[in-house]
């Protein structure tokens, strides 16, 4: 059997089985290329992914040694949020290193080796930042570790006495000071200069010049120089170790070990992509060979369906396109030969063409009456749904008679189609009748057009006369012109309709259309004309009834809020008088209390204390007493808003911390006397004895630091007693 004598069912399986197994074969070798492709891409996202996780490590590295090391979590526990998320990537780093390394994909092509050797060196740099870490936790910061130990020494330092001591111990710490922020050996060799001259210098002082110095004494300095000095010596060596600078110590080391493991991830990156591209060009090469394959394979099958489907139902195509636009001998030229569904296609429609031509004769004869009667029940539902629209339009109250008109004939121009209206209604002016134009509509626009027309003049005032409806349809050009509400244009067609109620025109609507208005229309225009005539005689009636109404209730509200006005005028004068005498009195009464309150105050406070200051809860100076500005020339732009310590040279905060702890404070309300430096606007310094107390007002507290200065012979009897109850 011959490829054209199968059925098309039958063409379509050979067809579809035959692509279907070829694109099955080719498919199953483009997968095998695509799942090392995929396998490779994985492996190279994973690459990348190791290497922005090593990205982020060092960033939290940088961001410890920036600051992170300084933190208090860090120098009191050895551990900071930066430590514990750097330990935590590089320990992922570690781990999917050695996961990728055990991938049968990198033994493959040779690369386990390679990431079993990047993973040591991730773990070399995970060592050597731990070393740091705890190097930097030994250094400390501030009050921990070496630096805070270095504080204490610093403290025994200061304690030395005369002038000259004390400008040896202020040198020594600024020489330590240099060091810690620019990192320099020279001032290591300078601060050991200086402490071996002042070990010289107490050495050969002498208790003439210098009472104070004792054997004792002298035995006490110089250890608290050479404690000072060897403790240095250890913070000194701590940041050697760490790296005076980013080219050397443990700094160094750690920037040499990612300068190594960058590159080589790099290089492991681009194995790995010129693999992965290679693997894609085979890949490509064999499905563009598959799709080939299919393509001729489809053409060929293509050219087969043309001639012996195709081509057929074409050609049948076409003869039904002619049997459509009627040529009645197109079935003739139906190839009724052929075995498969086309040829008993071509069969059939013959047959139906035969049956068609009579029944299609019967439908035209009936078709004719049912548009007839369609169009009789369009015309008779167009005029029911304008009736009833019209209806619903009149219930709604109108405002007035403007309202009213301009609602009506722009409903009823756009429910007719026709293009301009105006509405009249009768008036009179002493014995003269008028019909005034109350609204119209044109073109979808409202007009403000002022038009009066008597009885018998024009289209509106001959309907008036008359009382009857005029229609005038097919003005020619060359006619007389109308003159009717509407002006002097010459319109093709003009409906003029009376509005009558009790055998009495009380408006006139006019409509101008350039289309001819149907029976049917004009018909509807008769009808709804009545109604609109009841509804404009009803609001006519209402309208006048509320004016007369309106009038009266006008006049008696007017009289009413004359008399209310008065009375409330009165009344609030006379409250007002009374009000603003007694907040005078009020308002005298408390300003002279509060003057002598303050001025009793601050006389007794005078008296006890020379300088008062003022704090929030923030502990931020409030205010100040005039000592403080007198005495010590500071203004209230100098102290509003700063901290007390810019006086009082000691740590208020920590204090008032402890304020609750204090069993003076808490047995008196007042801390126990402290002694602190105190220093004016201009750097003199002097010595001051203070207490603090807290104020609780509405919820929140505030703060009073109350000091006196001390003359100098009693500072020393202080100092004194102090270092006594210490030793």
């Amino acid at each position: 059997m011959r490829f054209k004598d199968l059925a098309i069912r039958k063409k379509f399986i050979f067809a579809f089985s035959f692509l279907l197994l070829l694109a099955f074969s080719g498919g199953l070798l483009v997968y095998s290329f695509f799942v090392k492709i995929q396998n490779f891409q994985a492996l190279k996202n994973e690459t990348a992914e190791l290497m922005l996780e090593l990205n982020k490590a060092q960033k939290l590295e940088k961001e410890f040694l920036l600051y992170g090391w300084k933190s208090t979590d860090f120098l009191e526990d050895g551990s900071t949020e930066f430590t514990e998320l750097y330990f935590q990537k590089i320990q992922w780093v570690e781990d999917e290193l050695l996961k990728q390394s055990a991938k049968e994909i990198a033994g493959s092509v040779g690369l386990d080796w390679e990431l079993k050797s990047l993973r040591q060196s991730v773990v070399n740099y995970k060592r050597t930042f731990d070393r740091l870490r705890e190097m930097l936790l030994k250094r400390g910061f501030k009050d921990h570790g070496l630096e805070g130990e270095m504080r204490n020494y610093a403290h025994n330092l200061q304690k030395c006495i005369s002038s000259d001591e004390k400008v040896f111990a202020f040198s020594l710490r600024k020489h330590e000071k240099d060091f810690a922020l620019r990192k320099d050996l020279a001032y290591v060799q300078k601060l050991h200069k200086l402490s071996s001259e002042f070990i010289h210098f107490i050495e050969q002082a002498s208790v003439e010049e210098y009472p104070h110095m004792t054997s004792g004494y002298k035995t006490e300095i110089i250890n608290a120089i050479n404690a000072y000095k060897n403790h240095f010596d250890k913070i000194v060596q701590a940041e050697i170790s760490i790296g005076l600078t980013q080219r050397n110590g443990l700094l160094l080391e750690l920037e040499n070990i990612i300068d190594k493991i960058s590159p080589r991830l790099n290089s492991l990156n681009q194995k790995i992509s010129q693999k992965n591209a290679e693997l894609q060009e085979r890949a490509f090469l064999v499905t563009t060979a598959t799709l080939l394959l299919l393509l001729t394979s489809v053409v060929g099958l293509i050219y087969l369906f043309r001639h012996t489907v195709l081509y057929p139902i074409t050609h049948l195509d076409n003869i039904v396109k002619k049997v459509l636009v009627g040529d009645t001998k197109a079935d003739k030229e139906l190839d009724t030969s052929s075995k498969d569904e086309i040829g008993s296609l071509s069969r059939n429609f013959q047959l139906m063409l035969e049956n068609l031509r009579i029944n299609l004769k019967q439908i035209k004869e009936k078709n004719k009456e049912l548009e007839i009667k369609a169009l009789r029940d369009a015309q008779q539902q167009w005029k029911m749904e304008g009736l009833d629209k019209f209806s619903d339009l009149m219930k709604t109250e109108s405002v007035n008679l403007k309202t009213f008109a301009y609602m009506v004939i722009s409903e009823l121009v756009r429910y007719i189609e026709a293009n301009q209206a105006a509405f009249f209604i009768a008036a009179e002016e002493g014995s003269h009748e008028f019909m005034d134009m109350k609204a119209c509509y044109a073109y979808e626009r409202k007009k403000s057009v002022q038009l009066k027309v008597s009885k018998g003049e024009g289209l509106v005032g001959q309907a008036w006369l008359e009382g009857e409806l005029i229609y005038v349809t097919d003005i020619p050009d060359s006619y007389v012109k109308i003159k009717s509400g509407l002006g002097g244009a010459n319109p093709n067609n003009i409906v003029v309709l009376p509005l009558e109620v009790n055998d009495k025109i009380i408006g006139i609507i006019e409509i101008a259309s350039f289309k001819v208005l149907g029976q049917f229309e004009v018909d509807f225009l008769i009808e709804v004309g009545s109604r609109i005539a009841t509804t404009l005689n009803n609001l006519q009636m209402q309208q006048h009834t509320k004016e007369l109404l309106a009038k009266s209730q006008q006049m008696t509200e007017d009289l009413r809020a004359q008399e209310e006005e008065v009375r409330q005028n009165m009344e609030e004068l006379a409250a007002t008088q009374d009000e603003m005498s007694r907040q005078n009195q009020q308002t005298a009464f408390y300003l002279n209390k509060i003057e002598k309150t303050n001025h009793i105050l601050n006389g007794t406070l005078s008296k006890i204390y020379n300088g008062l200051i003022i704090m929030d809860d923030q502990q931020r100076i409030m205010e100040v007493n005039a000592y403080i500005k007198e005495k010590l020339y500071y203004n209230d732009d100098d102290v509003e808003g700063n901290s007390p310590e810019l006086i009082l040279k000691t740590s208020i905060n920590k204090i008032i911390k402890n304020l609750h702890n204090d069993p003076h404070f808490l047995s008196k309300g007042i801390s126990e006397s402290k002694v602190c430096k105190m220093m004016d606007k201009f750097g003199k310094i002097e010595e001051a004895q203070f207490v603090i107390t807290e104020i609780e007002s509405d919820g929140i507290h505030f703060y009073s630091i109350m000091f006196n200065k001390l003359e100098k012979q009693k500072s020393n009897k202080i100092i004194l007693k102090r270092n006594t109850r210490k030793l």
